[in-house]
């Protein structure tokens, strides 16, 4: 009973909307989410349809909420058209009052935004985008399979600024095919010359089903050493820090706090969230549901097919507290953790956490209240070895 009563004082009314949509003008060659080339334009439509019947089916759940941030993410869903994107926030005012303040993201690749584009953006409440960039180099956005080039990236930037919206995250990858110390520093100064609020930096991951696999098993794949790798991480963690971009999660850095990503950070926090949309996550209270990642199945019955529905154990929950909060350059509030739980986090992960701080992989800073329990420059370098220990 004190779990109860203290997970739901952790929780306000506040809830964050995920949108999927799943399409793209190209599918990129080490891209493994939910996303495909449509087959028409048809296909849009439908979709959005199937999005709306969704969305309306969750009134009753989002009528005491206060919504805090929309992410609209895929695929590219600077590929759907505006009318479209405006039927979609039609049917979520319909559900739940969006308001100034709402942080409203979403996700565009360089080449699908036009002026008439943002202009609709702009009037629809869209403060904020998230452009992948990629890369400054035009020989490694090939490689990577992206349609667009250098060029695009920075007539991107600038009509989405004089448009209206200067709330602006760009993407980079690292450890990609033929990038050099010297392809970086061209891409950093070029996208740290842009000013955007913010900055994400994802090391290059080889997932199965990607065409970048196949490359890789059979040794085709031409990738940095993996010291040369570490030493590209590192070298992008310093020249974004030098260029005023303070690092606040393991891939994501802002030149200002209040542009960090409030979206990304409930995930993180493990607040309440809604996915609508093929393939999309949620997390109500310890209720976590996913729909399912067959694109006809969910148009054909949108949220009624799911491929994971689970009401989680305190122990998950626990674990999902460390390895999630970990990931913040701030870590966990140990008083977060009894209020959530009813316990003392020693008393659940105190051997652990010991471990970790003798390995300086960690450490606990701060007053009684206030106490962190955070990862060191050397944990952050080694994270997931890390979080595994709390799984």
């Amino acid at each position: 009973m004190i779990r109860d009563v203290a997970a739901e004082s952790m929780r306000d009314d506040t809830i964050g909307i995920y949108i999927h949509i799943p399409f793209c003008v190209r599918k990129c060659l080490y891209c493994d989410f939910n996303s495909q080339v449509p087959a028409s334009e048809d296909a849009y439509f439908f979709y959005t349809d199937a999005l709306l019947r969704e969305i309306a089916s969750s009134k009753e759940l989002l009528k005491k909420r206060r919504l805090d941030s929309i992410y609209i993410g895929g695929g590219t869903p600077s590929t759907l058209p505006s009318h479209c994107l405006r039927r979609i926030f039609e049917g979520i005012s319909d559900v739940i009052d969006i308001e100034d303040d709402t942080e409203i993201t979403i996700e565009a690749n360089p080449g699908t935004v036009g002026e008439y584009k943002i202009r609709d953006y702009v009037s629809l409440g869209i403060n904020r985008v998230s452009l992948g960039g990629q890369s400054a180099i035009d020989d490694e956005l090939r490689a990577l399979g992206r349609a667009h080039t250098a060029k695009d990236l920075l007539l991107a930037y600038d009509k989405l600024y004089w448009g209206g919206i200067d709330n602006i995250s760009i993407d980079i990858m690292t450890s990609i095919p033929y990038q050099t110390r010297k392809s970086l520093i061209k891409t950093l100064d070029t996208v740290t010359g842009l000013h955007p609020k913010h900055i994400s930096a994802y090391s290059l991951t080889i997932e199965k089903g990607t065409p970048f696999y196949e490359k890789y098993k059979y040794k085709t794949l031409d990738l940095p050493s993996e010291d040369e790798s570490y030493f590209i991480y590192k070298l992008t963690q310093e020249y974004l820090a030098s260029g005023g971009y303070k690092r606040y999660e393991i891939s994501n850095y802002a030149n200002d706090p209040d542009y960090r990503c409030r979206h990304n950070i409930r995930y993180w926090d493990r607040g309440d969230y809604i996915g609508f949309g093929v393939s999309a996550s949620s997390l109500i209270g310890d209720h976590r549901f996913t729909n399912t990642s067959d694109l006809t199945g969910y148009v054909s019955a949108p949220g009624r097919d799911r491929s994971e529905d689970m009401i989680l154990k305190t122990k998950d929950e626990m674990a999902e507290f460390m390895f999630l909060g970990l990931r913040k350059v701030e870590g966990v509030r140990l008083s977060d953790f009894y209020d959530c739980f009813g316990k003392d986090i020693r008393d659940v992960y105190g051997e652990i956490m010991q471990g970790h701080i003798e390995a300086e992989l960690a450490v606990i800073e701060g007053g009684e209240s206030e106490e962190r329990f955070m990862l060191t420059d050397r944990g952050m370098d080694v994270a997931n070895f890390v979080m595994k220990d709390y799984l």
